[in-house]
């Protein structure tokens, strides 16, 4: 079996300087890191990583939980994610909690059991006790959904700005009894949007309707069903919490014969590629996974590093993008 000594003689160099290449510790010429990469590729060497680990403490793995594997938003998170992570020598563990508070607190056990070297957590109905436990133990990284008194670093999107800029250009174009689909009220996400949507009513002298205000766990279905819902109680025009419901809602409509738009209008959340696609084109906010994907993961390699402060808030901002799902005015 090829070891690092033969890699190392293989090259001309010593052990250590195969050692720093293979851990991209940035000490040794791009020219040389190369030449090493190479010489292990040809020679079929492969690290022992979980020897190393033993040594080191490290792992080089990052461990990422997301609610919904199928939401293509999560989708370009995740390779945002993996993308910063690789350029940096690091591996990523993708967890799917599939929107379930049980398995999203298994895979946060699994993770925290000595196999990265910290998390990055997209939480379900998150409660403050349910993380503090796990943030002694290995270091971690909030994203989307605010736990108040956390003392994590957290990523999310201006979810004020985003709600507040749609629902603005959806009373612009005459709709005038909007029907929201919320997520989980649990989730600050959920909350901010509540709030913009409540703020641009009262700022048009507008009536807030409680019961056409709808809480789901944000999934297609939960869209194609509570679409009949809203519809009955004689809506004009849905604001769904994700662009996964609102395509449960189109969904609903297409089967049903209503026209979009003008019968109904349509607003989605996240700009997912599938928004883009459809027969008319859905009104959206643009949340860029991508560049979540690559905030999150900077923010946890600055934390492993020393270069994070504790209780680190960022916040990006979201993008309007209108498409013909809404009526012109």
């Amino acid at each position: 079996m090829v070891n690092i000594r033969d890699v190392a003689k293989y090259c001309g160099v010593s052990a250590m300087t195969v050692s720093r290449a293979l851990n991209n510790s940035g000490q040794i010429s791009k020219e040389t890191k190369e030449r090493i990469l190479k010489a292990c590729e040809e020679l079929g060497y492969r690290p022992n990583f979980a020897a190393r680990s033993l040594v080191t403490k490290k792992t080089n793995m990052i461990g990422l939980i997301i609610p919904d594997i199928t939401n293509q938003y999560y989708s370009q998170v995740s390779k945002g994610v993996s993308s910063y992570l690789s350029l940096h020598g690091y591996g990523l563990l993708l967890c799917n909690s599939d929107r379930k508070k049980e398995e999203e607190k298994r895979y946060l056990d699994f993770l925290a059991g000595g196999r990265v070297d910290g998390i990055i957590i997209f939480p379900v109905k998150p409660k403050k006790e349910d993380y503090e436990k796990i943030l002694k133990e290995v270091p971690l990284v909030m994203a989307d959904n605010y736990v108040d008194g956390l003392n994590a670093n957290f990523v999310g999107n201006d979810n004020y700005h985003g709600a507040s800029e749609i629902i603005r250009h959806m009373v612009k174009q005459g709709f005038k009894k909007i029907g929201v689909i919320l997520g989980p009220t649990s989730s600050s996400a959920s909350n901010e949007r509540l709030r913009a949507y409540k703020d641009v009513l009262a700022e048009n002298n507008m009536e807030y309707q409680r019961d056409i205000i709808l809480e789901s766990d944000a999934t297609f279905d939960d869209g194609f069903n509570l679409a009949k819902v809203l519809i009955e109680k004689g809506v004009d025009s849905i604001f769904a919490i994700n662009d996964t419901v609102a395509l449960g809602v189109i969904k609903y409509c297409y089967l049903n014969n209503i026209k979009i738009p003008d019968d109904i209008g349509i607003a989605g959340y996240d700009n997912i590629q599938q928004s883009s696609m459809l027969p008319v084109p859905l009104t959206t906010v643009d949340q860029n996974g991508s560049r979540m994907g690559k905030v999150v993961a900077e923010t946890m390699l600055n934390l492993l590093t020393g270069g994070a402060t504790i209780s680190k808030k960022i916040i990006l901002k979201p993008q309007l993008v209108v498409r013909k799902s809404l009526r012109e005015s």
